[in-house]
């Protein structure tokens, strides 16, 4: 029986050609060009989208790192975007048609790869499939799945909050504590009289950031108001809302507090905190300038930013191995999980591919290092997004800390993810 890849992205296209050169018969629906997307200009496989680079290629940034571990799990997609590379040595900038054309014609070469040019809106359930839509997905497929997985997260227009790496923060500027109660869950940043006017002056002024004309909302729900929205109700709204500073234990060395950010652990480990409540729509290059200009977020490093956004994904759905919990046959990958970012969906692909056809061929499923990129976005994934429900991109927070000097943790964290992953893909029989 052939596995079913439902989309033709970069996450179907790597789960494909994984599977299809491991030996298994693949079908590859791919909805396009009979129904478009208001994203898509073409019909090709893995069309890139928005921008043409596929992250940086510095050992010690995440992206770096998470193509390192692509390249030494045999990713196909990885090596057809050196093939199309343009440009500069920082990043790996590819000639986005050339791209597509190459994964293209790897897939219609692939004597494994039955390629099919129509709409999915259901998927039998003793069928072997990796799933694998995208955020574009059709209504008739979404609610199928939604039924099939016991979930009920159907389209809506979402506004998500800044993240930051915890270890990035000037603790001198912020205390630890919960309001009304013991404990210390949340990260209060204590803003003066005036410094919440600048903040709320500069909300008013600052500008949206680009959106498709599919992703502009005619309204929000109340309960994921942006911070904007709710600062031009009235100058007051944030101190009386997300920003309110009553039931806190404030320290006496902070004086004048008429508001604070208030910030919560993200992840088990707590190297990534999340500003609560400030959901936001503003251009990004705004929204690192106005942080910054507070000294807790002088050197912050933002590991994810505001945006508004289509939100189509279902979180809670998934293993460690990217296996649906109701379905052992099901598989998902790529942003319909719940990832970030290009490299991210052709990890998905990757990871769902390897497992399925460990499945296939009768073989025991290994989980991945969390001190590997890749295995510290598959852990957030499973145990992190079901609560957050907000998209994660890689970043050096998805992974255990590690101790030493703050000179060191950098080179420390990329040795170690390096001998996790190699030792990973010896395990799986993946060594390139």
């Amino acid at each position: 029986m052939d596995v079913w890849v439902i989309g033709g992205g970069l996450a179907g296209s790597e789960a494909a050609l994984t599977l299809a050169d491991l030996g298994f018969p693949v079908t590859l629906f791919e909805m396009r060009p009979a129904v478009m997307t208001p994203a898509h200009k073409t019909s090709k496989l893995a069309e890139l989208v928005c921008s043409n680079s596929l992250g940086s290629l510095s050992p010690d940034n995440a992206k770096g790192e998470l193509l390192f571990e692509l390249k030494v799990l045999g990713s196909s997609l990885v090596n057809l975007a050196f093939e199309a590379q343009i440009g500069g040595d920082k990043a790996l900038v590819v000639d986005r048609e050339l791209f597509s054309t190459l994964v293209e014609d790897a897939v219609r070469s692939n004597r494994n790869i039955t390629v099919v040019r129509a709409e999915i809106t259901e998927i039998p359930k003793d069928v072997p499939c990796i799933i694998a839509p995208g955020p574009l997905i059709k209504e008739d497929l979404l609610h199928f799945l939604e039924e099939r997985e016991g979930r009920c997260e159907a389209q809506y227009y979402d506004a998500t909050s800044p993240s930051i790496l915890t270890e990035t923060i000037d603790m001198d500027y912020a205390f630890w504590g919960n309001r009304f109660g013991e404990g210390s869950d949340y990260l209060n940043v204590p803003l003066s009289k005036g410094e919440y006017y600048w903040f709320v002056e500069q909300l008013l002024n600052a500008r949206e950031a680009h959106r498709h004309d599919f992703d502009k909302p005619d309204a929000f729900f109340e309960r994921c108001l942006p911070v904007e929205e709710i600062a031009r109700r009235g100058k007051e709204s944030l101190a009386f809302g997300p920003m309110r500073p009553t039931g806190l234990a404030i320290p006496e060395k902070f004086r004048d507090v008429h508001a604070v950010i208030q910030l919560r652990k993200e992840n088990a480990s707590g190297t990534i905190l999340n500003m609560v409540g400030f959901q936001t729509g503003i251009s990004h290059t705004e929204q690192i300038s106005i942080f910054k200009q507070f000294p807790a977020f002088k050197n912050a490093v933002f590991v994810r930013l505001g945006q508004i956004h289509q939100n189509r994904f279902l979180p809670g759905v998934i293993n460690k191995f990217f296996q649906s919990r109701t379905n052992r046959l099901w598989f998902y990958a790529g942003q319909f999980t719940g990832t970030e970012g290009y490299l991210e969906a052709i990890a998905g692909g990757l990871w769902a591919g390897i497992n399925m056809a460990r499945l296939l061929g009768g073989e025991k499923l290994i989980p991945l290092p969390e001190e590997s990129m890749l295995g510290g976005l598959v852990t957030y994934i499973e145990q992190s997004l079901p609560e957050v429900k907000q998209p994660m991109g890689v970043n050096w927070g998805l992974v255990p800390p590690v101790e030493g000097k703050k000179s060191e943790r950098k080179q420390k964290r990329v040795d170690r993810a390096r001998i996790a992953i190699e030792y990973a893909a010896r395990e799986l029989g993946r060594v390139t």
